[in-house]
C-alpha cells in the first residue's frame, strides 16, 4: 500500500515540478514585457509578473522537498511539504478572490494611468516617451482610446510619429495616416493575458495540489507507523 501511495505521490510531484518550471518561464516572459511599459502602467504589471515568478520558485522548491521526503523517507521534509502546501492553497484561494473582485477596478486604474502619462510624452521624460513609442509601434495602436487622446490629453499639436501607419506618415489610399485603434485594449490584454493563464492553471492545479496533499498525509502516516513517531 505504501509503495503504491509513494508512486502516485512521485507522479504528482513530477506534475508539480512541470507546473513550477512553467510558471517560472511564463513569469520571466511576462516580466520582460512588463519592463517595456512599466512606467506608463505604474509598475502594476511588473507586480503580477513577479508574483508568477515567486509562485513558480516556491512550487519548484516544494516539489524537490517532496521528492527528498518520499525517496529518502524523511518525515521532516514531508511535514514541511504538507505545511507549505497548505499555506500555498490558502494564498491561492485569497489571490483568486482578490483578482476576481478587483478585476474591473484594475482595468479602470490602468486606463487612468495611461491617460495621466500622455502629458509626459516629449516632456523631458525619456522613459514615458520610449515606452509609448514602443507600445504604439509594437501593437499598431495610437493613444489610449484613439488618436485624439494625444491632442486632448497629451498637449501635442499632432500625434507622435509612432502612431503613423508608415515611417513617413504618408496617408494611405483611403486617406488614413494614423492607427485607428487605441492602445488601452492592447495594454489591458497584455496585462491580463498572464493573469488569465495563471487563473486557468491554478484552477486545474488546485485539484492536483489537494490530491498531492492527501497522498503526502497518507505517506507520512504510513512512514510514522513503520519507523515510529518523531
Amino acid at each position: 500500500m505504501m509503495r503504491s501511495n509513494k508512486l502516485l505521490f512521485l507522479i504528482v510531484l513530477i506534475l508539480y515540478l512541470i507546473v513550477g518550471l512553467s510558471l517560472l518561464i511564463t513569469g520571466s516572459v511576462a516580466h520582460r514585457h512588463a519592463t517595456e511599459i512599466s512606467t506608463i502602467t505604474s509598475y502594476s504589471f511588473m507586480s503580477s509578473a513577479r508574483f508568477i515568478i515567486a509562485l513558480g520558485v516556491i512550487i519548484t522548491i516544494l516539489s524537490i522537498l517532496g521528492f527528498i521526503g518520499a525517496l529518502k523517507s524523511r518525515l521532516s521534509f514531508l511535514k514541511i511539504f504538507i505545511g507549505s502546501l497548505l499555506i500555498i492553497l490558502l494564498l491561492q484561494s485569497i489571490a483568486a478572490i482578490v483578482t476576481f473582485t478587483l478585476r474591473n477596478k484594475a482595468e479602470e486604474q490602468l486606463h487612468r494611468t495611461l491617460l495621466r502619462s500622455l502629458p509626459d510624452y516629449k516632456n523631458d521624460n525619456v522613459d514615458v516617451t520610449n515606452e509609448w513609442d514602443h507600445l504604439q509601434k509594437t501593437w499598431s495602436c495610437c493613444g489610449v482610446d484613439n488618436v485624439n487622446d494625444w491632442i486632448d490629453y497629451g498637449n501635442l499639436n499632432v500625434p507622435p510619429k509612432s502612431c503613423c501607419l508608415n515611417d513617413d506618415c504618408i496617408p494611405t489610399s483611403n486617406g488614413t495616416v494614423y492607427f485607428d485603434r487605441g492602445c488601452y485594449g492592447s495594454a489591458r490584454d497584455l496585462f491580463f493575458r498572464y493573469s488569465k493563464a495563471l487563473g486557468g492553471v491554478s484552477v486545474v492545479f488546485f485539484f492536483v495540489e489537494v490530491f498531492g496533499l492527501v497522498l503526502a498525509i497518507f505517506l507520512l502516516r504510513e512512514l510514522k507507523s513503520n519507523y515510529g513517531s518523531v
